[in-house]
């Protein structure tokens, strides 16, 4: 019976696919105990069923002779040790033939011997719960992935093909709760988390319609896919949300353009109400001459032409006039005149000359408007939005976090997050 023991050991390690395999242990003297083959006690009946399949397959390599003994060696199971023999043997031979059909009776025998290497049962039981998956049994999928998960199985990503079964049970909550986890074990194993169980974890929320995961994610894909498309997808997610008011949005549509996030027609036709060509025409008119150029926007289209020739108009009579703006917001008492001439000045991408504006404005105080609301994070805003422009992204951060209200506080982790990742670029 030596020999049939030994040759379980050696399928127990490299037979069928990945999982067991996946799950050998992380040290050298666990793997050495585990290729150690365990002393089994076989029935009579089934070592005399068993030989002629044994020969078969290892010695003849004949696998259609193996597969046609094997009934008989099922047959013949009289023990736990019998029957996860048998089923280390139905999963190799399975993996030869390609036949997932007598994997699976190989996995449900070891399984249901007990009898299985402690350090591979857990491996064992996700097996089982990966066929359930490929049954479209989401439940019992679930059931025995979340057992292997339990018992300690932290092989094939078990964490996300939970997500995975949750998701196709319409459990979004828990799919997000799932791919978070993911997430997190793969970070702490010092591996990269795949950028698409972030956007899966975002369409998840959408689907909830939970406002917060929403937002949540959409930061999450930022952080770990800053492409334009993923700024454009966080941003306007954002917008919709929080319900600010055009020029609150207008911090935020600086971010997108600042990364190319603009995308659609109606998203200029945002940026250039929001910026009022009335107020800011300079910037109106140099968003529109990007959408122009990218083709996004069109010169044809009536709306866009009559709003851009007509801020074309008002930028030589607003540029004129810096000098004695500058001059008479220093010379009042407070600070809101400074903080309208550091906008304007921005606008027209004069970033040093509101840099200083909005420092006075700030030094000043008393940075309210004629409705009395003060507007001192809104000169914080834009002054670390000067800041960016200018390159001083340590300064632009420490603006931002001095500003108090919800609404400003969350427009300004949209720019961190870009900040963050400007830091994080190499010197030049």
């Amino acid at each position: 019976m030596n020999r049939i023991s030994k040759f379980a050991a050696s399928l127990a390690l490299g037979a069928f696919v990945a999982v067991p395999a996946a799950y050998a242990a992380k040290d050298e003297k666990k793997k050495e105990a585990a290729a150690k083959p365990v002393k089994r006690s076989f029935s009579k009946e089934f070592s005399k069923a068993y030989a002629p399949a044994v020969d078969a397959l290892t010695k003849k390599k004949d696998l259609a002779a193996a597969a046609a003994a094997f009934p008989a060696v099922e047959a013949a199971i009289m023990n736990a040790d019998d029957r996860y023999e048998a089923g280390i043997f139905a999963l190799n031979l399975g993996g030869q033939l390609k036949d997932q059909t007598l994997q699976r009776k190989g996995v449900n025998l070891i399984v249901d011997s007990n009898s299985a290497p402690a350090e591979m049962k857990p491996a064992y039981v996700f097996q089982q719960g990966v066929f359930a998956y490929g049954d479209k049994d989401y439940p019992a999928a679930t059931a025995k992935m979340m057992e292997a998960y339990n018992m300690g199985y932290r092989g094939s990503n078990v964490e996300v093909q939970l997500s995975n079964s949750y998701r196709l049970q319409g459990n979004y909550g828990e799919a997000i709760n799932w791919l978070k986890k993911g997430i997190d074990a793969t970070k702490a194993a010092g591996g990269k988390p795949e950028t698409q169980w972030y956007a899966q974890a975002a369409n998840y929320a959408a689907r909830m319609k939970d406002n917060a995961q929403i937002v949540y994610w959409g930061k999450e894909m930022m952080k770990a896919d800053p492409r334009p498309e993923t700024y454009h997808d966080a941003i306007f997610q954002y917008q919709r949300i929080a319900d600010l008011d055009n020029l609150e949005s207008l911090s935020l549509l600086r971010l997108a353009r600042r990364n190319k996030a603009l995308m659609f027609e109606h998203e200029y036709k945002q940026y250039v109400e929001y910026a009022d060509g009335r107020r800011y025409p300079g910037e109106v008119v140099s968003v529109l001459d990007e959408g122009f150029a990218k083709g996004t926007i069109s010169k044809n289209n009536l709306t866009f032409s009559e709003i851009y020739s007509s801020a074309q108009k008002l930028v030589p009579e607003l540029s004129g006039s810096w000098d004695a703006d500058e001059k008479a917001a220093l010379a009042a008492p407070k600070g809101y005149l400074a903080m309208l001439t550091g906008d304007a000045l921005l606008s027209f991408g004069q970033n040093e000359r509101a840099k200083k504006m909005y420092e006075a404005a700030l030094a000043k105080g008393g940075i309210v408007d004629r409705d009395g609301v003060d507007q001192t994070d809104r000169a914080l805003t834009n002054l670390a939005i000067a800041k960016v422009n200018l390159g001083d992204l340590a300064g632009a951060r420490a603006d931002f976090a001095k500003i108090t209200g919800a609404k400003r506080k969350g427009i300004a982790d949209y720019w961190n997050i870009y900040i963050d990742q400007q830091l994080a670029k190499p010197a030049a």
